[in-house]
């Protein structure tokens, strides 16, 4: 697979990941409010990654098939 091919699809998984990305200043907001507890916050960069990784290896089974 070529660089080219590879640096586009992650820009594309980076792109779909950011409407989540969103979730971050509304869920702190949220926090600083009391109405959603300050755990949630530590589990949001892990969800993020795991959103990316999903949608980098979805493009690739779709592009396969």
């Amino acid at each position: 697979m070529s660089h080219r091919r590879i640096r586009t699809r992650l820009r594309l998984a980076l792109i779909e990941t950011f409407p989540t990305a969103l979730a971050v200043p509304v869920l702190a907001l949220l926090a600083a409010f009391g109405a959603v507890p300050w755990e949630v916050l530590p589990a949001l960069p892990v969800a993020l990654a795991v959103h990316a990784a999903v949608n980098f290896l979805w493009r690739r089974s779709s592009r396969t098939t």
